[in-house]
C-alpha cells in the first residue's frame, strides 16, 4: 500500500490549458503589440524620408540664396542613398528583430499584471502553473492551487482592456509630427509647385536644371595696359576674355577685372564679392567697386587691387552677387614673353672687302650692349623668345637727335613660332629700336624692350706726315723725302702728295706706303725733266699728303690730309746762306753748353775737395745732376739739327760734299759717339754721386765724374773747332748781299719785259 502511494506521488503531472477567456485576452494583447510596432516603424520611415527630403532641399537651395551654386549630382545621389539606407535600416535593424522576437504568455501576463496590480499576481501564477511540467509530491494540492489561481485570474481578466496596456502617446505624437510634415509638404506642393517640381526633378530624376536667381551676372574681361612706344600720346589697353572659364595673365601683372550685372533682372546687387583660392594655398575675399549707373542694360563692377595686384600664382576665383555666383573662373599665370637671344645677321659693305681684309662677307653676331657695326652694313635682327609669338611690333629711330615726342611709325615684324626677323637694311646712322612682343595668347610683354645698334662710321685716313731733311726753303732741283704714318680703320687705298705752286694746284704725286709707313718722295728735278713742273726762285710751293680709303657708299671719297707744308723756292746760294746761319747758331749754342759744363766742372771740383757741409754738398750734387741732364738733351738736339742741315744740303742737291762730310764726320758722328760713350759714363757717375754724398762718401765719386767731364769738354772743344765761325760767316754775308742785289736787278728787268709784252698785245 505504501509503495503504491509513493509511486503515484512521484508520477509526472502534465500541463493544463488555460481558460479561453484568459487565452483570448493574451492573444489580443499580442496582436496589439505587433500593431504598435508596425505603426511606430511606418511613422519613423515616413518621418525619415520627409526629413532627408527637406534637409536635402535646404542643402541644395539655401546656399543658392547666398550666392553659392547648386549641389552637385553626387550630393543628390547621396541623399537618395541616405533615404533608402535609413528605410532599410529601420526595417532590418529596428522592426525585424522586434517582429521576430517570440512573446510568450508569461511575458504578456507580466505586462498585464504591471498595468493591473489588482490581479494580485493571479494571472502570472495561473500562466506559469499551467505551462510548467513538474513532478509534485502532492499532485492533488497542485491541482487545487492551479484551479484556484485560474479561477481568480479568469474572473479578474474580464475587466482588463488590452489597448490600455500600451503607451500610445509617443505614437500619437509621432503621427502628429508626420501628419504635420506631410501637410506642409502638400501645401508647399500646391502653392510652390514649380519649386517642388524642380526640387523633385533634381532629387529623384537627378536633373541638373539650376534654381532660378534674382540677379544675373556675367564676367566681361580682364584689362591690362599695353606698354607705350616713345612718343605715343595715348596709352592703350588690352582686354583678356575668359575662354572656357580660363583667362591667362602674365606673371607679375596687375589686371583690372570687370564683372557686369543685368539691370533687367529682378534685382541688381549693391556689391559683388570676389572669393579667391591661390595655387600657393592662399585664400581670401575682396569687394568689387560698383561703377556709376547701368550702361546698355548692364551694371559694371571692377576690381584692380589685391588679390589681382602683382599676380605670381594662378588663382581660382568665384564672383558672388546676391544669389548669383560665377564659379571656378581660373586665372592662369604664365611666364612673360621675353627675348632670350638676339642675333644680328650682317652683310658687310664692299669697301670692307679689300684684298687684305680677313673679314667674312656675311656674319651672324650675338647682340650685346655696345656692339658697333661698320657703316653701310646690311643688318637683319633675329630674335628668339621663351614663348610662342603672336605678333611683334617695333619702331625705329635713326639717331638720338630725333625729337623724342615725335609720334613713331609702328611696324610689324615677321614671326615664326618662337622667333622673329626684322630687316634693318644698310645702316648708316645709329639706330634705336623699340620692341613690343605679344605671345600666342594675345598677352603683351611687361615693357618695351629697347636696343641700340651703334654704327661705326668709316673714318678718313689719319695722315701724320713730315718732310725729312728739308727746311722752309728749297732749291728748284730739290727732292722732298716724305716720311710719316698713314692709318685707316679699314685700309688705305692710295697715298699721294698734293702740290701747288703759287696757289696753282698741280697733279698729285703718288707716294709709297709700306706697312702704314710713308716711304715716298717728291723729286722736283724729275718733274722738271718730265715737263710737269719747273720751279723758279721766288715761287712758293705748297705740299700736303693726302690718303684715301676704300669707302664707296658716297660719290665723294674719304680723304685724309696731313699737315700742309709751305716752302719757299730759293737759289742754291741763298739756301747756303740760310744753312750757314743755322750752323752758326748751332756753334753758338754749343759754346753756351761748354760754358755751362765748365760751371758744372767747378761744382764737381768743390765736391771732390769735400769743403762743403753735408746739406750744401747734397744740394750741389742735385743741381749738378740737373745741369748734366740739361746739357745732354741740348747736345742731342744739336746733333739732330746738324743732321738736318746735312740732309738739306743733300736733298737740295747742293754740290757741297766736303761740307756734308765735315758735318757728318766732325760734328754729327762725334756728338753721337760722345753721348753714347763719355756722357753715358758721366750720367752714371752723377746718379751715383747723389747717393754717395748722402752717405758722406761723395769725394771719390765726384773725382770720377770730374774726370769724365773733362774728357767731354775736350771732345766738345774739338767739335766746336770743326764748325763754322763768325769770321767766315761775315764773308758769306757779303757774298749774299751781292747775290741779292743781282737778283733784284733781274726781277726789275723781268717786270719791264712782261709790261712790254702786255702793251704789245693791245697794239
Amino acid at each position: 500500500m505504501t509503495s503504491e502511494s509513493d509511486s503515484s506521488a512521484s508520477a509526472f503531472i502534465g500541463t493544463r490549458p488555460l481558460p479561453a477567456a484568459i487565452q483570448s485576452r493574451l492573444a489580443e494583447t499580442r496582436g496589439l503589440l505587433r500593431t504598435y510596432l508596425c505603426w511606430q516603424w511606418l511613422l519613423m520611415v515616413v518621418m525619415w524620408l520627409l526629413l532627408v527630403f527637406w534637409i536635402g532641399a535646404a542643402i541644395d537651395y539655401l546656399p543658392v540664396r547666398v550666392g553659392a551654386s547648386e549641389s552637385p549630382t553626387a550630393v543628390r545621389i547621396a541623399l537618395l542613398g541616405l533615404m533608402v539606407a535609413g528605410a532599410v535600416w529601420l526595417s532590418a535593424r529596428w522592426l525585424l528583430p522586434r517582429w521576430l522576437t517570440r512573446v510568450d504568455d508569461a511575458s504578456l501576463a507580466l505586462l498585464v499584471e504591471r498595468q493591473h496590480p489588482e490581479l494580485n499576481n493571479t494571472l502570472i501564477t495561473a500562466v506559469q502553473l499551467s505551462h510548467r511540467e513538474v513532478r509534485e509530491i502532492n499532485p492533488q494540492a497542485h491541482a487545487e492551487m492551479l484551479h484556484r489561481a485560474v479561477g481568480l485570474a479568469e474572473r479578474s481578466i474580464r475587466h482588463v482592456q488590452p489597448d490600455q496596456l500600451f503607451n500610445w502617446r509617443p505614437i500619437r505624437r509621432l503621427r502628429a509630427v508626420v501628419g504635420l510634415s506631410m501637410l506642409l509638404t502638400l501645401l508647399a506642393t500646391v502653392f510652390s509647385w514649380e519649386w517642388m517640381s524642380l526640387w523633385g526633378s533634381r532629387l529623384f530624376a537627378l536633373s541638373d536644371q539650376p534654381w532660378p536667381r534674382s540677379a544675373v551676372l556675367r564676367v566681361d574681361w580682364l584689362q591690362l595696359p599695353i606698354p607705350s612706344f616713345t612718343g605715343q600720346l595715348s596709352a592703350q589697353q588690352s582686354k583678356i576674355v575668359f575662354d572656357n572659364q580660363v583667362a591667362r595673365i602674365p606673371s607679375g601683372a596687375s589686371p583690372l577685372l570687370q564683372v557686369s550685372a543685368d539691370a533687367n533682372a529682378p534685382r541688381i546687387p549693391e556689391v559683388c564679392t570676389l572669393y579667391y583660392r591661390g595655387a600657393d594655398s592662399t585664400r581670401g575675399r575682396a569687394n568689387m567697386r560698383r561703377i556709376g549707373v547701368p550702361i546698355e542694360g548692364w551694371q559694371h563692377f571692377t576690381l584692380d587691387g589685391p588679390p589681382l595686384d602683382g599676380l605670381s600664382h594662378s588663382l581660382s576665383i568665384d564672383v558672388v552677387g546676391l544669389d548669383t555666383r560665377l564659379r571656378n573662373l581660373q586665372l592662369e599665370v604664365v611666364d612673360r614673353t621675353v627675348v632670350t637671344e638676339m642675333f644680328l645677321e650682317c652683310v658687310y659693305p664692299g669697301y670692307l672687302m679689300d684684298s687684305l681684309s680677313l673679314r667674312a662677307p656675311r656674319e651672324t653676331l650675338l647682340y650685346r650692349a655696345g656692339l658697333k657695326l661698320p657703316e653701310g652694313t646690311d643688318c637683319t635682327l633675329i630674335g628668339h623668345c621663351n614663348a610662342r609669338l603672336g605678333q611683334v611690333q617695333y619702331a625705329l629711330r635713326q639717331s638720338e637727335s630725333i625729337d623724342a615726342l615725335e609720334s613713331p611709325e609702328i611696324m610689324t615684324a615677321s614671326s615664326n613660332d618662337h622667333s622673329f626677323r626684322i630687316s634693318l637694311g644698310p645702316v648708316r646712322q645709329n639706330l634705336q629700336m623699340e620692341l613690343l612682343l605679344q605671345d600666342h595668347y594675345g598677352l603683351y610683354a611687361e615693357q618695351i624692350m629697347r636696343y641700340t645698334i651703334a654704327v661705326l662710321s668709316d673714318t678718313k685716313p689719319d695722315v701724320q706726315s713730315r718732310l725729312e731733311g728739308i727746311g722752309l726753303a728749297i732749291t728748284p732741283q730739290a727732292v722732298l723725302p716724305v716720311r710719316g704714318q698713314v692709318t685707316d680703320d679699314h685700309g688705305v687705298a692710295q697715298v699721294s702728295a698734293e702740290l701747288s705752286v703759287d696757289e696753282t694746284l698741280l697733279e698729285p704725286v703718288p707716294l709709297r706706303l709700306e706697312a702704314d709707313q710713308l716711304a715716298g718722295e717728291v723729286d722736283f728735278q724729275a718733274l722738271a725733266q718730265q715737263g710737269t713742273l719747273r720751279l723758279q726762285p721766288g715761287s712758293t710751293v705748297g705740299l700736303c699728303v693726302q690718303a684715301t680709303d676704300y669707302y664707296n657708299l658716297d660719290d665723294l671719297p674719304h680723304a685724309g690730309r696731313g699737315q700742309p707744308q709751305q716752302l719757299a723756292v730759293v737759289t742754291p746760294d741763298q739756301l747756303l746762306v740760310i744753312l750757314d746761319r743755322q750752323e752758326l747758331e748751332l756753334r753758338q749754342r754749343l759754346e753756351q753748353i761748354i760754358d755751362e759744363l765748365q760751371q758744372l766742372q767747378q761744382a764737381l771740383s768743390g765736391l771732390s775737395e769735400a769743403t762743403d757741409s753735408q746739406p750744401v754738398a747734397t744740394l750741389r750734387a742735385q743741381q749738378s745732376q740737373l745741369q748734366s741732364d740739361k746739357s745732354r738733351q741740348e747736345l742731342a738736339g744739336i746733333a739732330s739739327r746738324t743732321q738736318n742741315v746735312r740732309l738739306q744740303l743733300r736733298n737740295n742737291r747742293i754740290d757741297s760734299l766736303d761740307r756734308q762730310q765735315r758735318l757728318l764726320e766732325k760734328v754729327e758722328q762725334p756728338l753721337g759717339q760722345l753721348l753714347a760713350d763719355q756722357y753715358s759714363q758721366l750720367d752714371r757717375a752723377m746718379i751715383e754721386l747723389q747717393s754717395a754724398v748722402a752717405a758722406d762718401r761723395g769725394q771719390p765719386v765726384a773725382v770720377a765724374a770730374l774726370t769724365w767731364l773733362e774728357k767731354i769738354l775736350i771732345a766738345l772743344e774739338e767739335i766746336k773747332s770743326s764748325m763754322l765761325d763768325l769770321e767766315s760767316f761775315n764773308e758769306i754775308i757779303d757774298l749774299v748781299r751781292g747775290l741779292l742785289d743781282e737778283q733784284e736787278r733781274l726781277l726789275k728787268e723781268t717786270e719791264e719785259t712782261q709790261k712790254a709784252r702786255i702793251l704789245d698785245l693791245f697794239k
